[in-house]
């Protein structure tokens, strides 16, 4: 990405749309989004920044919805990734009774709505496609109505909410965390409840679709427990009518955020019983 006209790199783009026809031409949905842009040089959740911000959520959906303007409805765009207020105390812990936060939250939902009328202005299948928008840090619970508000839209009912939850926490993401995962333990399952039952009642029960973007659990040399968190937490989701996608960073190894499932180089599944497990229960 080059100037202040926040130009992509063809080349990029290019690869970007390859990928994309790949996925098509198997038959899948896919999602386009933008990450690792949440900082002040792009955009950033402040009022301070937002006239900027508008600009270059505005000019790089100019560009993505122009490539793809003919494309499909399986093709979704999605606003942002887990929009935050990266470097403070409140990047991953929002307050309500903060006025730092609140603020942030409103100007993720203006930014929401400059993607969306960029989005349909351009026309083509892009008038009517589907787009995804996250609140604060796409958390299911700052979707509340005190916090985010879903975009205005000339198209009906076209609108999906963007939530990402690796629930339990203590299990799924924390490295620190402890490895076992029971649906006898009520304090596991009730994490995993309190987020879908929330997200079905605010929106899926009104009809308006919720997609859980991102979840997943580290390998922790625990399979058969992360077998049965993912049987649980798709289970759980599919009853609710919220499809989800397993963040899938291509980390097998170590101690970090080993969220990896297929094998880029080898073509392979080193874990393929969580494949099965998710595949068994997800909507389909």
């Amino acid at each position: 990405m080059s100037g202040e006209d926040f130009v992509i790199n063809e080349a990029w783009l290019d690869r970007v749309q390859e990928l994309v026809d790949w996925a098509l031409e198997c038959g899948l949905h896919v999602i386009v989004n933008t990450h690792h842009d949440n900082f002040k040089a792009y955009y950033y959740p402040d009022e301070e920044h937002l006239d900027g911000s508008i600009r270059y959520v505005t000019a790089i959906w100019t560009q993505v919805a122009a490539r793809f303007a003919d494309y499909d409805e399986r093709l979704i765009f999605e606003s942002l990734n887990e929009p935050r207020l990266a470097g403070t105390n409140h990047e991953w812990w929002f307050e309500a009774d903060s006025a730092e936060c609140m603020a942030a939250a409103e100007c993720i939902n203006r930014l929401n709505q400059a993607f969306v009328d960029t989005v349909r202005a351009s026309g083509g299948v892009n008038a009517t496609r589907y787009l995804m928008v996250p609140g604060y840090d796409a958390a299911p619970a700052n979707t509340v109505p005190e916090i985010f508000r879903l975009p205005e839209d000339s198209a009906d009912n076209r609108i999906i909410v963007s939530a990402h939850a690796y629930l339990p926490y203590s299990f799924a993401l924390d490295t620190k965390g402890g490895s076992e995962f029971s649906i006898r333990n009520l304090q596991q399952t009730g994490e995993i409840a309190m987020a879908m039952n929330g997200l079905y009642e605010r929106f899926i029960s009104q009809g308006v679709p919720v997609v859980m973007g991102e979840f997943g659990a580290l390998n922790k040399d625990n399979l058969q427990a992360r077998v049965d968190l993912t049987a649980y937490y798709v289970a759980s989701a599919s009853a609710r009518g919220i499809p989800c996608v397993w963040w899938d960073n291509h980390a097998f190894h170590g101690k970090g955020e080993n969220f990896g499932l297929l094998d880029r180089r080898t073509l392979e599944w080193p874990c393929p019983e969580i494949v099965e497990a998710a595949m068994r229960y997800a909507l389909h």
